[in-house]
């Protein structure tokens, strides 16, 4: 799954909400969204983005959600940032591991002739550990990706992150913490 279908998938969800509250898609290769600050100095970004590390058809892969205040739209440049677990209460960051459990236990973990297992043991272990299930709850500092393995599961995370960002936003405006 490319990272262009994941954003598809992510914009069918996130497109008729962002406009009716005054966002505008961004032109990064990221799917972006800005809107100037009531005080029209700064703009309000936030955006998702798909992992560097590809699409593997029996690990799946991951995105994440990044917020952004500074005086251009641009994701990255400048201003204050959090990724947005930061922005998660308790609750709702095991809520995210929850979900992410359900998309790890889905995966198909790869047949015997797959190419990990003959792989140097350090390799082989970081691949298989992909198809581990998190056991620790998270907190607000870790770096946490939404992991996928299909389509049902890009738009599941789109869904409850479309919930969610409406009060991220609000909350990270109000805040001066910076992260990620």
């Amino acid at each position: 799954m490319k990272s262009a279908e994941v954003y598809r998938l992510v914009r069918e969800a996130f497109d008729p909400w962002a406009k009716e509250v005054g966002f505008k898609r961004g032109r990064s290769g990221m799917l972006t969204y800005a809107r100037p600050e009531a005080d029209r100095t700064s703009f309000q970004t936030f955006w998702f983005q798909c992992s560097q590390d590809g699409w593997d058809p029996f690990a799946g892969s991951k995105f994440t959600l990044e917020f952004q205040k500074a005086a251009e739209p641009e994701p990255g440049h400048g201003g204050r940032r959090d990724r947005f677990n930061r922005l998660l209460s308790a609750a709702e960051r095991e809520r995210v591991r929850t979900l992410q459990n359900a998309v790890i236990r889905k995966l198909t973990r790869p047949p015997r002739d797959h190419w990990v297992h003959s792989a140097a043991d350090d390799l082989k272990r970081w691949y298989l550990a992909r198809f581990d299930e998190d056991g620790t709850p998270y907190r607000d500092s870790d770096d946490v990706w939404l992991r996928y393995g299909d389509e049902a599961d890009v738009r599941a995370w789109a869904q409850f992150l479309l919930q969610l960002v409406p009060r991220m936003l609000d909350d990270f405006s109000a805040t001066r913490r910076s992260g990620a």
